[in-house]
C-alpha cells in the first residue's frame, strides 16, 4: 500500500491539476486567437504552445496581468504530468472553444481575447463570471463561461462549496448548526480523533482531522467512503433547508447574484458556451429566460 505522505502528495498534485486542465479550455484559445494560429490536431497545438516560451509574445493581449502569464507559463510547462486521456479531451475541446471565436470573429471583428484567470479586464466587474473576454474592434466586450462535457451533460452554474453559499445567502449563523451535525454523524466517527479535534474546534485548520481521515481512507477505504456519503447527504438536508427558508424575492436574487446566467442586458454580457470534442456553440440559457416568470 502506498504510503500516506505519498497518497498527500498526489491528492496535492490533483488540486493544482484542476487548474491546469481547466486553463486547457480557457487560456489555450486565447493564445491561439491572438497569435492568429489556427489549431487542427492536438500535437500541432502543443507545438505552437511550447514555442512560446515565456509567453511575453502579446502578453499585453492576453493577460491582465504579469502573474496571470506566469501562471499561464507553468500549466504548460505541466503539461507533460497531466493524464493523457484527461489532457487529450480537454486539448479536443479547446480547438472547438478556438473554432467557435473564430466563427464569432467572423461576423463581429475582434480585437483579441484577455484570460479572466484572476483579474478581470479594465472595464470588467472583478467578480464576472467569464473565464475569457472577448474584446471587440468596436470597443464592446463579451464574457464568456465556458463548460465542457457531453452533448447531452448538465454542467453546474454556481460553486456549489456549501459554506461559500451560506454566505451569498447571508445565513453564516446556520453554519454552526451544519458543523455539529456533521460532527455527530460523521467527523466524529473517524478512528482517533478525539486525540486531535472537538467538536468546537474540528474544522480549524490547525488540527489533523483532515489527515486523520486520509489514514482512514488508506486503511479502510469502504467505511471511509460510507462516512463521505453521510457527509454529503448532511450537507445537501442542512443546504436545502436554508434554501427554503427564503423568500421568494431573497431566492431569485440569489439566483441572480450567484448563479453563472446570461445576462445580457449588463454592460459586459455574459454567454456560456459548451464545448463537446472539437466542436463549441453557444448555450441558450432557460434559467436565466425564467427567473423573471418564476411565482
Amino acid at each position: 500500500m502506498q504510503s500516506f505522505d505519498r497518497f498527500r502528495s498526489q491528492l496535492n498534485e490533483a488540486r493544482v491539476d484542476t487548474t491546469a486542465t481547466a486553463a486547457i479550455t480557457e487560456l489555450f484559445p486565447a493564445l491561439a486567437f491572438n497569435n492568429n494560429f489556427r489549431p487542427s490536431n492536438i500535437e500541432d497545438f502543443k507545438k505552437f504552445l511550447y514555442k512560446m516560451g515565456d509567453l511575453k509574445k502579446n502578453a499585453k493581449k492576453t493577460f491582465v496581468t504579469d502573474g496571470d502569464r506566469v501562471a499561464g507559463v507553468a500549466i504548460i510547462d505541466k503539461l507533460g504530468t497531466l493524464p493523457e486521456n484527461l489532457v487529450k479531451t480537454k486539448f479536443e475541446n479547446a480547438i472547438g472553444i478556438t473554432r467557435y471565436i473564430e466563427d464569432l470573429h467572423g461576423t463581429k471583428p475582434i480585437k483579441n481575447v484577455f484570460w479572466g484567470y484572476r483579474k478581470k479586464p479594465a472595464g470588467v466587474p472583478p467578480k464576472h463570471a467569464g473565464d475569457i473576454f472577448l474584446m471587440f474592434r468596436n470597443k464592446e466586450i463579451i464574457g464568456v463561461s465556458l463548460k465542457a462535457g457531453t452533448s447531452s451533460s448538465k454542467e453546474p452554474l454556481l460553486n456549489s462549496y456549501v459554506q461559500t453559499q451560506y454566505k451569498a445567502l447571508g445565513k453564516e449563523s446556520e453554519i454552526k448548526k451544519l458543523e455539529d451535525e456533521l460532527w455527530t454523524a460523521v467527523y466524529s466517527k473517524i478512528p482517533g480523533v478525539r486525540d486531535v479535534a472537538k467538536k468546537g474546534d474540528y474544522m480549524s485548520k490547525k488540527n489533523q482531522i483532515r489527515e486523520l481521515y486520509l489514514e482512514y481512507f488508506l486503511e479502510n477505504q469502504q467505511q471511509a467512503d460510507e462516512l463521505y456519503n453521510i457527509m454529503l447527504k448532511v450537507c445537501r438536508k442542512q443546504m436545502c433547508a436554508v434554501v427554503n427558508s427564503l423568500s421568494l424575492k431573497e431566492f431569485k436574487q440569489w439566483l441572480l447574484d450567484h448563479f453563472n446566467l446570461e445576462k445580457k442586458g449588463e454592460k459586459v454580457p455574459l454567454v456560456l458556451v459548451k464545448a463537446v470534442g472539437m466542436k463549441a456553440e453557444q448555450k441558450g440559457d432557460n434559467l436565466a429566460v425564467i427567473l423573471p416568470l418564476i411565482t
